[in-house]
């Protein structure tokens, strides 16, 4: 029966983490679990954050205090017993109270990460990592999720490529038009208007050297 005071902790570890060693497990099993070995296998950036987890494996039951690997560990990395493992760490380490009031967590997550700030004292940080571990003890799902669209940024993404050229393609033919457009409109336009007025007294050969003389000065011709 798990301890059922109230003003405890309860075990945090990373989703991330979880499944990356669990994978670790699958390939191989190592002699000891200690802060260099998942230093190494999880890419951490320093030991203390390797040592961190050292509590948590220890408290689920996948490690002994000498660090070495348990038969639940075994048991644990094959996708056929996972879901009875997870039952059982979750019944080790987690009171009745809130197996009872959550038996599925992710329909109920404020309430969850309430009763974990409310039990222990823990900060908001603090509680959320240790209901967020409580949810993935209690799902059991072998598989490893997708990522959810909360971790994704959440800035407006770029538009695709094919979109990107068909707006710059539009872009640039909107361009070029607009600059045909200026250019019709910035050419200087030239319009003659000439008004003749002939004496109507004028003989035929008069007329015919008027329209000579007007081909001279404004075509150049003969």
């Amino acid at each position: 029966m798990a301890d059922t005071s109230t003003k405890r902790s309860y075990p945090k570890l990373p989703t991330k983490n979880w499944w990356t060693l669990r994978d670790r497990f699958k390939k191989s099993i190592p002699q000891k679990v200690d802060a260099d070995y998942l230093q190494s296998v999880l890419n951490l950036s320093t030991p203390a954050s390797a040592a961190n987890l050292i509590g948590p494996l220890r408290t689920v039951g996948l490690i002994d205090d000498e660090g070495s690997p348990t038969d639940r560990a075994l048991d644990w990395r094959d996708d056929s017993s996972y879901p009875a493992v997870c039952d059982a760490m979750v019944a080790d380490i987690y009171p009745d109270t809130l197996r009872s009031a959550f038996p599925e967590p992710s329909k109920d997550a404020e309430g969850v990460l309430n009763w974990f700030s409310r039990n222990t004292g823990a900060g908001t940080s603090a509680s959320r990592a240790m209901a967020g571990f409580y949810a993935l003890l209690t799902e059991a799902d072998p598989s490893q999720p997708a990522p959810k669209p909360s971790d994704a940024p959440k800035k407006r993404a770029n538009a695709p490529a094919s979109s990107r050229t068909r707006t710059s393609g539009a872009k640039s033919n909107a361009a070029t038009k607009n600059g045909l457009d200026r250019s019709r409109r910035t050419d200087p336009e030239v319009n003659i208007s000439l008004q003749i007025h002939i004496d109507p007294s004028a003989s035929a050969e008069q007329i015919d050297q008027i329209f000579k003389s007007m081909a001279v000065h404004l075509y150049g011709g003969g």
